[in-house]
């Protein structure tokens, strides 16, 4: 999967008004979240309260859009520090943890040190 299907993001800055995209639905945070939040925490060395993050998914058997980007499975939105997923990547660990990391390192770009080397066997790059 190329890197732009699995997410949105090109740098670090938050943007003061995000939106979400159409569709978005605020979802309770399934447990598995949590064992692949601490997994994420493991292999980057860093922590940060999976509390804070608000979770959604775009409900349709598809990926969605967001602005200019398109065939979006997942993105982190830094300024509402809120992972939004489509539905059919919501239990799928590797978008999950991709999504967590972003999250956890409050970044929205790729940095291969985490992405690659540190956690690479757990997300989609």
């Amino acid at each position: 999967m190329l890197v732009v299907a699995a997410c949105g993001g090109a740098g670090d800055v938050a943007a003061p008004h995000e939106t979400l995209p159409e569709g978005a639905v605020f979802v309770a945070v399934p447990g598995s979240y949590g064992t692949w939040w601490t997994e994420v925490e493991h292999c980057s060395g860093l922590t940060r309260p999976m509390s804070k993050v608000s979770w959604y998914y775009v409900p349709g058997a598809g990926f969605f859009s967001y602005g200019s980007i398109s065939n979006l499975t997942g993105m982190w939105q830094p300024g509402r520090n809120a992972i939004i997923l489509a539905e059919f990547a919501r239990q799928d660990a590797m978008t999950v943890r991709h999504e967590e990391l972003h999250a956890i390192l409050r970044r929205t770009d790729h940095p291969s040190e985490y992405f690659v080397d540190k956690c690479g066997a757990l997300v989609t790059h």
